[in-house]
C-alpha cells in the first residue's frame, strides 16, 4: 500500500510530505485547492508522461518520491528482483520510486535510488494503483470499454494474452501470404526486372562509401589550383616574406621576454606569444609539407568526374541517392532470393496459416466459455448493487458470437452491457437506457465489484460520486468503506455523505502568501472532521445544527 508521498515543486505545491494508512482515506478541500494535483504526482509516480507545465513557477525541476509496503504483493517483488532494483533495501518490505522534471524537459526515474526507463514505473505501478477517475462513466458506453472490464473482472489474463499472441502471429503470417499473392500476378516480370538491376548494379562494383570517398576526392581536385596558390601565399606571409609573421613574433617574444625582469605581470602575456610563435611554426612547417605533395592531376579529376557521373545516372534510374547504392543492392538481392524460394515459401506459410487459425480457433472457445462463466457471476453481482444504489431493474452482459472466419485480436465475441432501470423494462443498451445520474451509479456499482477481484493494494476513487447526492450518496460512501476492508481506499469527494465514511480524513487547504499561492494537506482530528463535513453540508455557513449532523454521520459509520 501506498505510505507516503513526498512532493516538491509541483504547480502550486511548494513542499508537502504525506503520509497515508490502511482503509479508507477522504480526500476534501474547495474545488480548485490542489486535490487533482495529488493524483498528477501519484501518476508521475506510475509513469504518466512528464509535463513541464507542472513545475512550480520559479523553480528549476519537480521532485516526487513516494513510499510504498510491498510485503504480501508477490508481482511487484517479483519485478524488483528480476531487475536487481532492491539493492538500497534493508527488506522486501519498502519499495521507494522517484521521479523528476527538469524545465529543460528531462524526465529521471528511480526505483530504489536505482535509475530505470519510465516504463518500469508502469510495469511496477499496474500492480500498486488502481486509479478510478470522475469520468469512467462517461467510457462506460464504449465496446472497448466494456470487453476490457468484463475480461478484468474474469481473470483469465493469460489464456487472453495466448488469443491475442496467436491472433499477432496469425495475422504477421496472413499478411505474408497476402503480399506474395501480390507478388505473384507478375512474378516473372518482377524476376526479370530484379535480376537485370542487380546485374547492372554488380557491374559497377560498388565499394562501400565510395560515393562519398570519390565526392570529397572530386572537391579537392576541382579545387586544386586555388588550394595550392592560397596555400602558397599563406605560407609566404607566415615565413617567406621580408616582413614574414614567424620572424615578427619571434621578434616580440624575445622583446616581450626581456620586458617581463621589469615587470612579472607581463609574463602570462610572454607566454601567450611564446605558443602563438611555436603554432605559427607548426602551422608554417605544415604548410610546408602539404604543398610540396600536392599533386594537380587532370587525368585523376576526368575519371573521378566520369565514375560519379555513372553514379549519378543509376541512383537516378533507381530514384535513390547515389550513397544509398550499396544498401540498394542488398535489398534488392534480398527480394531476389525471397522470389526466387516463393512457392517454397508460399506453401510453408499456407501451412502455417492453417496451423494458427486451428490453434486460434481453438482458444478463443475457451476464451467465450470462460467469458460466459464470468457475465453471470458479474450480472448477478452488479445488479445486486444497482439495487443498493437505488437503480431498480437489472444488469446484464450480453455476449454474441462474431459471425467470421477471420480471427479477432480479442476473441470472436461481441460484447454488450444491458441494463434495465426498472422492473419489467426490456434490456437496452445502458447509453440508451440510463439517465447520467444512473450511469454514474452503474459505473460505480461496477468498478466496486471489479474492485473485489483486483489484487491491486491502493485504489484511488477521484469523485467517482459526482451526479449523486443524499441517501445515494451515503451508501456509496458506505460501499466504499466496505470495500477497504479488503484494500488501501483513497477517496476524493465533494460529499459529507461520502467523507463521513472514511477512516481518515485529509484536507486540502490553498493559501495565497503576497504574490505566491500555497497547496497544504492537513490531516485533521475528530473536532476538525465535524466541522470539515458540516461545511460539505452546509457550505460556507457552517451551523450548530450542520456541525450536529455532521457529528451524527461521523458516529453512524
Amino acid at each position: 500500500m501506498l505510505r507516503q508521498l513526498v512532493i516538491n515543486d509541483l504547480a502550486v505545491i511548494d513542499s508537502l510530505n504525506i503520509d497515508f494508512n490502511s482503509g479508507m482515506t477522504v480526500l476534501t478541500g474547495e474545488t480548485g485547492a490542489g486535490k487533482s494535483i495529488l493524483l498528477d504526482a501519484l501518476g508521475l509516480i506510475l509513469g504518466n508522461r512528464a509535463d513541464i507545465n507542472l513545475i512550480r513557477g520559479g523553480s528549476d525541476k519537480t521532485d516526487i518520491t513516494a513510499i510504498f509496503s510491498i510485503d504480501n504483493n508477490s508481482n511487484v517483488i517479483e519485478i524488483i528482483r528480476e531487475m536487481d532494483l532492491a539493492l538500497d533495501v534493508e527488506t522486501d518490505e519498502e519499495l521507494f520510486i522517484r521521479r523528476t522534471i527538469s524545465k529543460d524537459g528531462r524526465s529521471r526515474a528511480y526505483v530504489n535510488n536505482t535509475p530505470v526507463p519510465v516504463q518500469t514505473l508502469r510495469e511496477i505501478g499496474e500492480y500498486l494503483i488502481d486509479i478510478h477517475g470522475q469520468h469512467a462513466h462517461q467510457s462506460l458506453s464504449r465496446s472497448t470499454t466494456q470487453r476490457e472490464l468484463l475480461d478484468q473482472f474474469g481473470q483469465y489474463d493469460s489464456l487472453l494474452g495466448d488469443v491475442t499472441n496467436v491472433y499477432q502471429e496469425w495475422k504477421q503470417v496472413n499478411e505474408q501470404l497476402n503480399n506474395f499473392k501480390t507478388e505473384g500476378e507478375d512474378f516473372e516480370a518482377r524476376l526479370t526486372l530484379l535480376r537485370y538491376q542487380i546485374e547492372e548494379l554488380e557491374e559497377l562494383d560498388i565499394g562501400e562509401s565510395e560515393y562519398e570517398k570519390l565526392s570529397e576526392n572530386h572537391k579537392r581536385q576541382a579545387h586544386s589550383q586555388r588550394l595550392l596558390d592560397s596555400c602558397k601565399k599563406i605560407l609566404f606571409d607566415i615565413s617567406e616574406s621580408e616582413s614574414a609573421i614567424e620572424d615578427r613574433l619571434s621578434h616580440h617574444q624575445k622583446e616581450i621576454s626581456e620586458l617581463c625582469t621589469f615587470d612579472n605581470s607581463l609574463e602570462n602575456m610572454s607566454n601567450l606569444l611564446d605558443n602563438a610563435t611555436i603554432q605559427i611554426e607548426e602551422t608554417s612547417h605544415e604548410l610546408k609539407s602539404y604543398v610540396d605533395r600536392f599533386d594537380m592531376d587532370d587525368e585523376q579529376l576526368a575519371s573521378i568526374e566520369a565514375r560519379l557521373d555513372k553514379l549519378h545516372e543509376l541512383a537516378r534510374k533507381h530514384k535513390i541517392k547515389p550513397e544509398a547504392l550499396p544498401e540498394h543492392l542488398s535489398l534488392l538481392t534480398k527480394q531476389l532470393n525471397q522470389l526466387e524460394g516463393g512457392q517454397e515459401r508460399h506453401d510453408l506459410l499456407q501451412k502455417k496459416k492453417i496451423e494458427l487459425t486451428d490453434q486460434y480457433f481453438k482458444l478463443a472457445k475457451t476464451l467465450t466459455k470462460k467469458r460466459y462463466e464470468a457475465t453471470l457471476k458479474i450480472s448477478d453481482a452488479v445488479t445486486e448493487k444497482m439495487h443498493e444504489l437505488a437503480i431498480g431493474g437489472k444488469f446484464n452482459i450480453n455476449l454474441e458470437k462474431i459471425e467470421d472466419d477471420t480471427p479477432h485480436q480479442y476473441g470472436m465475441d461481441k460484447i454488450s452491457f444491458l441494463v434495465s432501470t426498472n422492473p419489467g423494462q426490456p434490456l437496452r443498451p445502458i447509453t440508451k437506457v440510463a439517465s447520467g445520474g444512473e450511469l454514474s451509479r452503474l459505473s460505480l456499482a461496477i468498478q466496486i465489484i471489479g474492485a473485489k477481484d483486483n489484487g491491486v493494494p491502493t485504489m484511488i476513487f477521484d469523485e467517482v460520486d459526482a451526479g449523486i447526492s443524499g441517501g445515494v450518496a451515503e451508501i456509496v460512501g458506505k460501499l466504499l468503506h466496505r470495500l477497504a476492508e479488503h484494500r488501501q481506499i483513497l477517496c476524493v469527494t465533494h460529499l459529507a455523505q461520502v467523507a463521513s465514511c472514511g477512516n481518515h480524513h485529509l484536507k486540502v487547504n490553498k493559501t495565497t502568501n503576497k504574490n505566491e499561492t500555497f497547496t497544504q494537506v492537513i490531516t485533521l482530528d475528530k473536532q476538525q472532521r465535524i466541522d470539515e463535513v458540516a461545511r460539505l453540508l452546509a457550505g460556507m455557513e457552517v451551523t450548530d445544527e450542520s456541525r450536529a449532523n455532521a457529528t451524527q454521520m461521523l458516529e453512524s459509520v
